[in-house]
């Protein structure tokens, strides 16, 4: 299902069979790469809430279904996340690859309607893709780090290897010394007899 097919959906408490609200937007955390909570209007208010995606069941192509106790429960109010992407900030979200070249520009997403969890965010088409039908697809696993300005994801071009503490070695660089700077080249003399120094019998 679209991200875009969620807006105007009724909202439905199964256990009182009513409806108690319509979508109006959607938040998703592209960290975990699901559907974090849907932004309702409710029906004996004007004021928008917060349904969290952990209280709702299923979203259908006709309804949201909440939980046995999601209509019980009171909503969230509707406060910004700033790791969450809403309507506004995901079309037109510019893709960035970690090897510094632009992807495009996000247009909608998909998602599994069961767990919530993104199936791919959709690339706004170019004008040979929208020729043959197809538009560029990234998978949630592939996001490096994410804003609401930017999105940022791995390209593969680019390793990422950072030394550990301990695996750090010294690079010999050969460096001219001044003569007073110079240790003396220490000399040896002959051990009498091959004997160690220092012991007498």
């Amino acid at each position: 299902m679209r991200l875009k097919e969620l807006r105007g959906l009724p909202v439905i408490d199964p256990t009182a069979a009513r409806k108690v609200g319509t979508v109006i937007d959607y938040q998703v955390d592209p960290v975990s790469g699901r559907i974090a909570a849907l932004d309702i209007t409710p029906v004996d208010s004007t004021e928008s809430q917060r349904v969290l995606a952990q209280r709702i069941r299923r979203v259908g192509t006709s309804a949201v279904i909440l939980t046995a106790r999601g209509g019980s429960l009171p909503s969230e109010l509707v406060d910004i996340n700033s790791r969450w992407l809403d309507m506004s900030t995901t079309i037109g979200l510019e893709v960035m690859g970690d090897d510094g070249n632009r992807i495009g520009h996000l247009v909608d997403g998909t998602f599994n309607q069961d767990t919530l969890d993104m199936d791919a965010y959709l690339l706004r088409a170019g004008f040979f893709e929208q020729l043959v039908g197809r538009r560029g697809r990234i998978q949630p696993g592939k996001v490096h780090a994410c804003s609401r300005e930017l999105m940022v994801v791995t390209t593969g071009r680019v390793k990422g290897y950072e030394a550990e503490p301990d695996q750090v070695t010294s690079v010999d660089l050969p460096l001219q010394l001044k003569e007073a700077d110079r240790v003396a080249v220490p000399e040896y003399e002959p051990v009498p007899d091959g004997r160690p120094v220092g012991i007498t019998r």
